[in-house]
């Protein structure tokens, strides 16, 4: 089973969505992120990844949650999840093609369609992004 990070990218009460391209609906929804090498720890995961999708870096990361992903019977992982504010929410890069078309800055509330799995799972928990001051973990396993 692979261990994964997705981070909820903010700036100005809006989230960063990529659109991952599928053959049967053009796309589906994600978070930036991807999967945990060897020897690092979640949140340099986190950091890497988003740096090398998008082009931003982050200030403080904060642990928001987990999902457990079961794609298919051999298709099972696990995602662990971070909210962080861009450090400079300037031209974005589109770094992976294959994987992601466009990144869109949009309020949280509106992106509930065409979902990535573990994106639709998250969001079945109740997360809300931009309240760190009653901040609780999210989980859906």
């Amino acid at each position: 089973m692979a261990c994964g990070v997705a981070v909820v990218v903010t700036h100005e009460q809006r989230v960063l969505f990529g659109k991952r391209p599928t053959k049967s609906t053009g796309f589906e929804w994600q978070l930036p992120g991807g999967s945990i090498e060897a020897g690092e720890a979640p949140p340099q995961a986190a950091r890497r990844e988003v740096l090398e999708e998008t082009g931003l870096s982050l200030l403080q990361l904060d642990f928001v949650g987990l999902t457990s992903n079961v794609f298919s019977v051999q298709n099972h992982t696990i995602s662990l999840y971070f909210e962080a504010e861009c450090a400079d929410p300037g031209p974005l890069t589109v770094a992976e093609a294959g994987k992601c078309i466009a990144w869109e800055w949009r309020p949280w509330s509106q992106v509930n369609e065409s979902l990535y799995l573990p994106l639709r799972l998250f969001k079945n928990t109740e997360y809300q992004p931009f309240l760190k001051d009653r901040r609780v973990t999210y989980v859906s396993i």
